[in-house]
Protein backbone atom coordinates (compact mmCIF):
# COMPACT_ATOMS: atom_id res chain seq x y z
CA UNK A 1 0.00 0.00 0.00
CA UNK A 2 1.32 3.43 -0.62
CA UNK A 3 2.18 6.25 1.74
CA UNK A 4 -0.91 8.55 0.16
CA UNK A 5 -3.59 5.88 0.12
CA UNK A 6 -2.44 4.85 3.84
CA UNK A 7 -2.50 8.63 4.67
CA UNK A 8 -6.40 8.83 2.88
CA UNK A 9 -7.41 5.65 5.11
CA UNK A 10 -5.63 7.12 8.04
CA UNK A 11 -7.27 10.48 7.74
CA UNK A 12 -10.43 8.98 6.82
CA UNK A 13 -10.95 6.92 10.10
CA UNK A 14 -9.90 9.86 12.31
CA UNK A 15 -12.71 12.14 10.24
CA UNK A 16 -15.44 9.37 11.56
CA UNK A 17 -13.82 8.83 15.22
CA UNK A 18 -14.17 12.56 15.04
CA UNK A 19 -18.04 12.48 14.17
CA UNK A 20 -18.85 9.74 16.29
CA UNK A 21 -17.08 11.58 19.39
CA UNK A 22 -19.24 14.64 18.56
CA UNK A 23 -22.23 12.66 18.27
CA UNK A 24 -21.66 10.61 21.54
CA UNK A 25 -21.45 13.96 23.47
CA UNK A 26 -23.92 15.55 22.14
CA UNK A 27 -26.33 12.81 22.48
CA UNK A 28 -25.25 12.36 26.44
CA UNK A 29 -24.85 15.47 27.32
CA UNK A 30 -27.75 17.35 26.36
CA UNK A 31 -26.25 19.89 24.52
CA UNK A 32 -28.90 20.46 22.07
CA UNK A 33 -32.73 20.01 22.93
CA UNK A 34 -34.54 16.96 21.88
CA UNK A 35 -36.98 16.54 19.17
CA UNK A 36 -40.14 15.62 20.89
CA UNK A 37 -42.20 15.55 17.76
CA UNK A 38 -41.01 18.88 16.99
CA UNK A 39 -40.65 19.59 13.37
CA UNK A 40 -37.42 20.26 11.41
CA UNK A 41 -37.68 23.99 11.27
CA UNK A 42 -38.69 24.53 14.58
CA UNK A 43 -35.33 22.60 15.78
CA UNK A 44 -33.32 24.91 13.70
CA UNK A 45 -34.95 27.45 14.42
CA UNK A 46 -34.48 26.87 18.26
CA UNK A 47 -30.70 26.03 17.45
CA UNK A 48 -29.94 29.40 16.04
CA UNK A 49 -31.67 31.26 18.79
CA UNK A 50 -30.00 30.00 21.46
CA UNK A 51 -26.66 28.71 20.36
CA UNK A 52 -25.99 31.54 17.50
CA UNK A 53 -22.51 31.96 18.72
CA UNK A 54 -21.79 28.10 18.29
CA UNK A 55 -23.18 28.40 14.69
CA UNK A 56 -20.82 31.08 14.18
CA UNK A 57 -18.05 29.45 15.30
CA UNK A 58 -18.58 26.14 13.36
CA UNK A 59 -19.14 28.18 10.23
CA UNK A 60 -16.23 30.32 10.54
CA UNK A 61 -13.81 27.27 11.50
CA UNK A 62 -15.66 24.54 8.00
CA UNK A 63 -15.18 28.04 5.81
CA UNK A 64 -10.94 27.99 7.22
CA UNK A 65 -10.54 24.14 7.06
CA UNK A 66 -12.21 24.43 3.33
CA UNK A 67 -10.00 27.49 2.44
CA UNK A 68 -6.25 25.32 3.66
CA UNK A 69 -7.85 22.22 1.93
CA UNK A 70 -8.31 24.65 -1.68
CA UNK A 71 -4.78 26.03 -0.58
CA UNK A 72 -2.74 22.81 -0.38
CA UNK A 73 -4.59 20.69 -2.98
CA UNK A 74 -5.42 23.14 -5.57
CA UNK A 75 -2.63 26.37 -4.70
CA UNK A 76 -5.22 29.02 -3.72
CA UNK A 77 -4.43 32.10 -2.18
CA UNK A 78 -5.33 31.01 1.44
CA UNK A 79 -6.62 34.83 2.53
CA UNK A 80 -8.74 35.20 -0.86
CA UNK A 81 -10.32 31.96 -0.59
CA UNK A 82 -10.76 32.60 3.23
CA UNK A 83 -12.56 35.58 3.11
CA UNK A 84 -14.44 34.89 -0.40
CA UNK A 85 -16.30 31.55 1.44
CA UNK A 86 -16.26 33.42 5.04
CA UNK A 87 -18.38 36.39 3.35
CA UNK A 88 -21.03 34.52 0.80
CA UNK A 89 -20.93 30.76 1.57
CA UNK A 90 -18.28 27.53 1.29
CA UNK A 91 -19.54 26.40 -1.76
CA UNK A 92 -18.79 30.04 -3.66
CA UNK A 93 -14.73 28.73 -3.41
CA UNK A 94 -15.41 26.32 -6.16
CA UNK A 95 -15.93 29.10 -8.67
CA UNK A 96 -12.91 30.92 -7.91
CA UNK A 97 -10.71 27.59 -8.57
CA UNK A 98 -8.53 27.91 -11.69
CA UNK A 99 -9.11 25.07 -13.79
CA UNK A 100 -5.53 24.80 -14.24
CA UNK A 101 -4.04 24.16 -11.29
CA UNK A 102 -6.32 20.88 -11.21
CA UNK A 103 -3.81 17.88 -10.97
Amino acid sequence: MSTEKTDKTLSGILILLTIGVILFALNSFDAFPKPNGQPLNEIISNIITHYLDIVIIIYVFTCLQIAGYLELKHRQDFLTVAVVSVLFTPLAVFFIMEKGNDE
